[in-house]
């Protein structure tokens, strides 16, 4: 389970938009029986443009990592406080106070920073 718990906490960046995208369109169909193939296909679908931007070598990939961390590092937070939170809904849109504010940016640059690290723990490319 502490396993399970840690790759969830390290890969949880890149899995949060197609997470996100398949819980919240479950959400979207309450009655439809064929829901959870709705879900599976815009997971895949938004985990397979996740998996494209990210193999790009540039600009475009570190700003995808980027947003991924804001997304889940908000969508974590924001679940996380809200004691009545459902995870396949939305966050509810709320601005964090001073301490809350240090604590999300805190985990935003931890994350980042072990983006940074494994970026420069990869083969160098001779030009």
């Amino acid at each position: 389970m502490r396993a399970l718990a840690f790759l969830l906490l390290l890969f949880g960046p890149v899995l949060a938009a197609p997470a996100a995208a398949g819980l919240w369109i479950w959400r979207r169909f309450p009655g439809d029986p064929d829901a959870p193939a709705y879900a599976l296909a815009a997971g895949a679908a938004t985990g397979l443009v996740v998996f494209g931007l990210i193999r790009r070598r540039s600009l475009v990939r570190q700003a995808t990592m980027l947003a991924l961390t804001f997304l889940w590092a908000g969508w974590l937070w924001m679940g996380l406080t809200d004691r009545r939170y459902d995870w396949t809904y939305m966050p509810a849109l709320r601005a964090p106070d001073g301490a809350e504010r240090a604590i999300l940016l805190l985990i935003i640059l931890a994350y980042l920073t072990l983006y940074v690290l494994v970026e420069e723990a990869g083969p160098r490319r001779v030009s």
